[in-house]
């Protein structure tokens, strides 16, 4: 007979209070994945309502700051109080705060996680997510997603991106925004529309299929905003500076999805960066001078190899590899 684990036997389980065998049952019961859910949902109810311990790196910092600080003196007397060896009383005391500071860190990734659900997907690899308000997000490769793990809550529904990833935004009733955020000091306001966002180190791009998006952000730390229409596309390099274009078409965005890129005028340095990014290869190129060759047209391919050699034949080029680095020259 299957163990009935409900809200009441988890709660006292948090508190301590669970008998050997309760345990037991709890342990056979998050075996099921459809559990597990469940128990983080108790957990975080649980914890807000009964806080056991607020982390402060910073006050962990201090406290071991001022043991550190100890005169000889001080130290001296507590040998001489519990006959330890002084060398054994100051690794006690570096164990001591090590294990402060860990714990600090730990409960702060911990919480992290308890709160958010996080998609991220492989190189090469493109994956679909549909939110809890309907929202569909097509991740592309080596992306992150980081939604609220138990709903959005009756303000701004809030997600975060690393990467790159397609956004059809389902409208609410209560004109609820939706606010895709990001590391590099920008995020896009939308109340319903179909747009991709791009953030990586070399830079970031959006643009704006259907609807209306409002893109706030950074530049030389004074916040600005941009209302974009459909059929725009604004770039923002590394500095955040903007610059705002009409998009050709949504196709390249769409073809990722389908395991297909589409160049325009994409010259083979930026190519190489977007092997990196979308497949995890290292491709150098031998000369100045193949950095200025351009790529045009759609190229389908199941992974970095195949598109590898579709562009060396495309642009009678040479392949080598050094290591786990490609190597692209003139013949």
């Amino acid at each position: 007979m299957e163990s009935v684990v409900n809200r009441h036997i988890l709660f006292e389980h948090f508190a301590g209070k669970s008998s050997p065998l309760q345990k037991q049952h709890i342990e056979e019961w998050l075996k099921k994945t459809q559990n597990q859910e469940l128990f983080y949902l108790w957990l975080l109810e649980w914890e807000t309502q009964h806080p056991q311990y607020n982390p402060s790196v910073e006050k962990r910092l201090q406290d071991f700051k001022q043991i550190m600080e100890q005169t000889d003196h001080d130290v001296i007397t507590a040998i001489d109080n519990e006959t330890e060896d002084k060398s054994n009383i100051w690794f006690k005391i570096s164990q001591i705060a090590a294990a402060c500071l860990m714990i600090a860190l730990g409960s702060w990734y911990f919480r992290d996680h308890f709160q958010y659900q996080i998609y991220e997907t492989n190189f090469g690899q493109v994956d679909k997510i549909q939110l809890v308000d309907g929202t569909m997000v097509t991740l592309n490769a080596n992306s992150t997603l980081k939604v609220p793990r138990f709903g959005f809550g009756t303000k701004n529904r809030e997600v975060e991106l690393i990467g790159e990833a397609v956004f059809s935004v389902t409208h609410t009733p209560d004109n609820q925004k939706f606010i895709v955020k990001t590391q590099r000091n920008f995020e896009v306001v939308v109340l319903g529309t179909e747009f991709s966002v791009f953030s990586r180190e070399r830079g970031a791009k959006v643009m704006l299929n259907k609807g209306k998006v409002r893109l706030e952000y950074q530049e030389n730390k004074v916040k600005k905003e941009i209302t974009m229409r459909p059929g725009e596309l604004v770039k923002l390099d590394i500095r955040n500076h903007v610059q705002k274009d009409t998009a050709k078409t949504f196709d390249p965005i769409i073809a990722w999805q389908q395991n297909r890129l589409i160049f325009e005028d994409t010259n083979l340095f930026e190519f190489t960066q977007i092997m990196e990014e979308n497949y995890g290869v290292k491709v150098k190129l031998q000369s100045d001078s193949l950095a200025k060759k351009t790529l045009v047209g759609s190229y389908k391919a199941q992974n970095a190899e195949e598109l590898l050699n579709t562009i060396v034949e495309l642009l009678d080029l040479k392949l080598s590899k050094t290591g786990n680095t490609f190597v692209l020259s003139e013949k």
